[in-house]
């Protein structure tokens, strides 16, 4: 009789323990989500961080870019013109080239008129190997400038050469035909788009062209 009452005492003085963490855990539950809002607050706010300084440095780089493609602002050939790339050491994409706007165009910002064509080369200034000049006014013909001096409207050089300056990347989405994911990969990125006045010498003499410089 006596055995059966200790028993009952030492079996309810044990009823409802689960352990040490077991009664605790009401308290940890609320612990664990904070902790889950607290990481993930932080993982936010590094990734913003992060976000923020690469805009910075290819807003950086940007600067440099363009800098070093301005120069002096005067450019007096194709080859003067390409080494302009010498200078630019950076891990960002770009390119940049001349175009032609005549007295009667505006300029403007929008870049996507140059992806408009299936040749984006096509919508710079071209140096030929006769040393003609060419200057697109539309997606199929332009002005010319021969190496008289004469300018006349003409047709693209077969042989020609483009004042455009890419780095390898690009080219090589270019050169592959895919401008159009090449437009959305510049869409979906924090890109600094500048156009500089500048001047090119011609066998006509100076003209003032345009300067475009794209980074992503």
């Amino acid at each position: 009789m006596l055995f059966k009452k200790l028993k009952k005492i030492k079996f309810n003085s044990f009823k409802g323990f689960i352990g040490s963490i077991g009664d605790d855990l009401p308290s940890l539950v609320p612990l664990f989500f904070a902790l889950m809002i607290f990481f993930a607050a932080l993982a936010f706010a590094f990734t913003t961080i992060n976000n923020r300084n690469a805009t910075i440095n290819t807003y950086i780089d940007s600067l440099t870019i363009a800098r070093s493609a301005l120069g002096s602002g005067a450019y007096y050939n194709l080859t003067d013109f390409l080494n302009s790339q010498k200078q630019i050491v950076t891990m960002s994409n770009y390119f940049y080239g001349l175009i032609y706007l005549s007295p009667s165009e505006s300029t403007t910002n929008n870049f996507e008129d140059v992806f408009s064509n299936e040749e984006l080369k096509s919508v710079f200034i071209q140096e030929c190997s006769d040393n003609a000049i060419y200057l697109p006014t539309d997606s199929s013909s332009g002005i010319k400038i021969s190496k008289d001096g004469v300018k006349k409207p003409g047709q693209p050089c077969d042989d020609g050469n483009a004042f455009f300056v890419a780095s390898s990347s690009v080219s090589e989405a270019i050169d592959s035909g895919n401008l159009q994911s090449l437009l959305q990969d510049i869409k979906h990125k924090k890109y600094f788009y500048y156009l500089y006045p500048v001047t090119l010498l011609t066998p006509n003499g100076y003209l003032v062209v345009y300067l475009m410089v794209m980074v992503w």
